[in-house]
Order: structure tokens, then C-alpha cells, then sequence
């Protein structure tokens, strides 16, 4: 059976010590197999990775894609310096890829910051889910995974959802391919993207607003999951030119908003 348990913490809004915060909120009833799911936002604060918006410097880029998609030029112009890719987007939304995954607004947040400023993802996600895991062998005795979780809208679904951007500590996809269903049909193209699927059901009591549940304790995950794997997060990612919904939408790099000079 597996158990999901909200780790509740007090308001961040500097940088802090996210290890010392993690040790004495859980350490000690951590067991060997566990998996902590760590909000990507919560790591980024620890961090330090806020800015105010009113310290950012539009590039004429910047101002363009602010007249298109009525938005602050100072939000446009970081999430061109956090993208790997414009693609595009809606009034109020950019769309860009960033380490292969689709993220609205570069993954920038607005939410549960003071007004004016702003929440970039981790420095490096891989690095900081490592960390915890190192950290938490050395100080208990014990080998657990992190996935590091970010809140991600999908296609033609209402509602955000629960997405990894990285994982140590477990195997975060699982190639099914060349296995058989039920009837014995041979699977081709099929992997189960563990790290997502805990990300979602943590979800349910992280929340979204002001539930301060930045890690959730998940028990009972498969045993033969945890491990010394690690995956940052273009790991997770398929290219553009081989998924179904870019591929159908007509994806080409030449489509993405060029830089203007």
C-alpha cells in the first residue's frame, strides 16, 4: 500500500537551509525506500532564485513579445534568459521549452511571493534532489529517492497536474517496451513515467494556494524502484519532432519566435 504524507512548513520568502528544514521535518522517520516529492519552488527559495521585477532590464526582444502577449517586458525578458525556446503563446501566457519540457512561462511563478517579485526554477534540480538524498544517508542511515515536482497545465485538460523536472534516488521511467499486455500483445512504444505519476498523487496534498506543503513522504513505493538512478530532467523529455502533439500541431524550430537583434 502506498501512503502519501504532507510535510508542512512555515512561509519562506529568502533564501534558507533546505537540508537542516528537510532533517527536522522528517529525518528521523525516514526509512530505507522512501521517496520525498520536493516542490521545485520551495528548493528554488532556498536558493535564493527571487527576483523583483522591477531589477530586470527588457531587452527590445523582450518588449516585443510583452506588445504580443500583454505582458511586463521584465517577465518577458526572464523567461527568455530561463528558456531554451519561445514557441509562442496566448495573451497573458508565453509558451517555451526549457530542458525539452513545455513550460508556461518558463517555468517563472508569481504565486505565494511577495508582489512585484518573482520564483525561477532550481539552479539545478538534479543537483539539489541529490543532495537531499546524500545528505539524508549520511545523517540517518538510510537510501531514499526525491523527485523534484513542478505543477504543469496539459494539453486540452482542465486543471494543473503534477510533472518531474528531476529524480535521484529511483528509477524514474520504466521501459515497458517488449513486454506483453494481458492478451499478449508485445508493447513498442510504452515506458511508465514513475517520477510524474508520484509528482501527480502528491499533488493531492500539496495543493496550489496556501496549504505550505512543500514535500509530501511517499511509503510503499515498488522496492525494486529505489536505487542510485539519477535523471535531470531532459531525461524525462522526448524531442520535439517525436511527439505526438508537436508533431501533429506542424512543429518546426523555424515556427519558434526568433531573436530579434
Amino acid at each position: 500500500m502506498i501512503t502519501l504524507s504532507p510535510l508542512k512548513t512555515e512561509r519562506k520568502s529568502a533564501s534558507f537551509n533546505l537540508l537542516d528544514l528537510l532533517d527536522e521535518l522528517v529525518g528521523s522517520r525516514l526509512r530505507t525506500g522512501d521517496v520525498i516529492v520536493a516542490s521545485s519552488k520551495f528548493i528554488a527559495i532556498s536558493e535564493g532564485r527571487i527576483l523583483s521585477l522591477n531589477s530586470v532590464v527588457p531587452t527590445r526582444y523582450a518588449k516585443e513579445l510583452s506588445s504580443k502577449f500583454n505582458m511586463p517586458p521584465q517577465l518577458c525578458e526572464l523567461i527568455i534568459r530561463e528558456s531554451d525556446e519561445v514557441l509562442g503563446g496566448v495573451i497573458g501566457f508565453i509558451l517555451a521549452s526549457k530542458d525539452g519540457l513545455l513550460s508556461p512561462n518558463a517555468g517563472i511563478d508569481k504565486s505565494n511571493i511577495e508582489h512585484g517579485k518573482v520564483v525561477l526554477y532550481p539552479r539545478n534540480s538534479l543537483e539539489s534532489a541529490s543532495a537531499i538524498v546524500d545528505a539524508m544517508e549520511y545523517r540517518h542511515g538510510v537510501r531514499i529517492g526525491v523527485v523534484v515536482s513542478d505543477s504543469r497545465l496539459m494539453p486540452t485538460r482542465r486543471g494543473t497536474t503534477g510533472v518531474a523536472l528531476a529524480a535521484a534516488g529511483l528509477e524514474a521511467v520504466v521501459d515497458l517496451r517488449g513486454k506483453e499486455d494481458l492478451f499478449g500483445n508485445i508493447l513498442r512504444v510504452t515506458s511508465q513515467a514513475i517520477a510524474d505519476d508520484l509528482c501527480s498523487a502528491a499533488q493531492l496534498v500539496m495543493g496550489e494556494s496556501d496549504e505550505a506543503t512543500p514535500f509530501v513522504l511517499v511509503r510503499g513505493v515498488k522496492g525494486s524502484l529505489v536505487g542510485k538512478a539519477k535523471y535531470p530532467a531532459p531525461s524525462f523529455a522526448v524531442r520535439a519532432d517525436q511527439c505526438v502533439y508537436m508533431r501533429s500541431l506542424g512543429y518546426s524550430a523555424k515556427r519558434t519566435f526568433p531573436r530579434a537583434s
